[in-house]
């Protein structure tokens, strides 16, 4: 409800106005909602307005207020998809920061959020960023020459279809369904050729493609955060968009089943153990740095991570994956415990950049989170949900509780330490 005073509008206006627009537009880009409420909050506290509430999801704002004459203005709107854009989070973020600390007139907010311009990478840039990122995760996937043609196949197929259902607007669960439906096709055909032997690998490969992986971190996240009612919504939400994705697969695997011959998810699986236990483990973890270098470089393209920052959100995608390893074959019967502090020196390399570089911390927190992503555990489980199969839910799901958890608790810790420490120099500060 906007409230107007003999027709004119108030000061309270212009605020929220504004506060609900860079809401929109931050989540949009990619912004975690803890982060959108301090710095809405934030602003408002600083051109006074008090009784501040926001009730934000990440498809809906929702924030009102009082001014100190009493005055009462509301604001909600709808919020897109989220399309991760970290360069125009970037500048969001930092017309937030420049609002609080200079507080220009509040005629002028709109016209400065208008000003806000990213440079986005053109369409073919994007385009590369998937393929190289699609192309080493095939080959942690286990992907041979002929499965990685046909995944970058795909990988095009989805870029394309993604461009043509961002014009027309079409519900994401169909885009999915759709999208994996075409895809696994594809793969189908391939396989029935006899041109790839390991069908799976392909499948989960371009799932990634179509996976909301930081959505599901996000959601997991909020839990544990105090926003327990949007991560419940996230995570219902990632849940349901994963289950069409595999709902696609299913619905191929079942229109071809009687003459594909389709590999197996239990031979699959198989496949893989009894390669990493014949595969010499140094050798395992050096293609595995290397294959998360491309992956994080590939992604960070896609997320629009310009050139200058380009470097340092690869090597934290890098170094999150050395820690990993190191700590996987200290704790290896507690994958709990390696995934959380992997986690935690992900948070705690972002939050480091974004002190030395005053940059927000998530332009280099997603891109090093990478690694990290279940996406394969999600997969399986909802494979097992899509085709009713619960040996495959009781088999993954604990793990990818437990992996969500992990990486919920090493953000959740970094945070507060680095919290701490800040109130401490703080203090220090004022001491001398």
């Amino acid at each position: 409800m906007s409230v107007y005073y003999y027709g004119v509008m108030e000061r309270i206006d212009y605020i929220l106005d504004f506060c609900k627009e860079l809401g929109k537009q931050m989540i949009a880009s990619g912004a975690n909602i803890e982060r959108v409420n301090l710095s809405i909050e934030k602003i408002c506290h600083a051109y006074g307005l008090h009784d501040v509430t926001c009730a934000n999801l990440t498809t809906r704002i929702s924030i009102s207020a009082k001014d100190e004459n009493k005055l009462y203005a509301h604001r909600q709107t709808d919020v897109p998809p989220q399309s991760f854009n970290l360069e125009r989070l970037k500048k969001l973020n930092n017309l937030s920061y420049d609002v609080i600390e200079n507080k220009p007139d509040v005629t002028t907010l709109y016209d400065l959020l208008h000003a806000v311009k990213s440079n986005d990478f053109p369409w073919w840039a994007m385009m590369v960023g998937y393929l190289v990122a699609m192309a080493a995760l095939a080959r942690i996937f286990l992907a041979g020459p002929s499965e990685l043609l046909v995944v970058e196949i795909n990988t095009l197929v989805l870029f394309g279809l993604s461009k043509l259902f961002s014009k027309v607007h079409i519900n994401k669960i169909i885009t999915n369904f759709f999208s994996m439906f075409l895809c696994s096709t594809i793969a189908t055909l391939f396989y029935m050729a006899g041109f790839v032997s390991n069908f799976f690998t392909i499948v989960l490969t371009n799932a990634f493609f179509l996976l909301p992986g930081i959505q599901m971190i996000n959601c997991a996240r909020n839990l544990l955060c105090g926003n327990e009612m949007n991560g419940v919504i996230d995570l219902l939400k990632v849940l349901l968009e994963i289950c069409t994705i595999i709902a696609g697969v299913a619905a191929v695997y079942a229109l071809f089943e009687n003459v594909a011959n389709y590999q197996t998810l239990e031979a699959y699986k198989d496949a893989l153990v009894d390669f990493y236990d014949k595969t010499p483990l140094w050798l395992i973890d050096v293609e595995l740095v290397v294959l998360t270098l491309m992956a994080t470089t590939g992604f960070s393209v896609v997320f629009n991570i310009q050139l200058k920052d380009l470097v340092f959100a690869a090597i934290g995608g890098v170094i999150v994956r050395l820690v990993y390893i190191l700590f996987k074959d200290v704790f290896h019967t507690y994958p709990f415990i390696y995934t959380m502090v992997a986690a935690f020196f992900a948070a705690l390399y972002s939050e480091i950049l974004a002190i030395t570089r005053k940059e927000p911390s998530t332009l280099y927190l997603y891109p090093s989170i990478i690694p990290l992503i279940p996406g394969d555990l999600f997969c399986y489980v909802a494979f097992g949900i899509v085709w009713g199969n619960t040996s495959f839910i009781v088999q993954n799901g604990p793990n990818l509780a437990l992996s969500l958890i992990g990486i919920s608790l090493g953000f959740v810790l970094c945070s507060t330490i680095v919290h701490y420490v800040r109130k401490f120099k703080l203090l220090k500060i004022n001491k001398e």
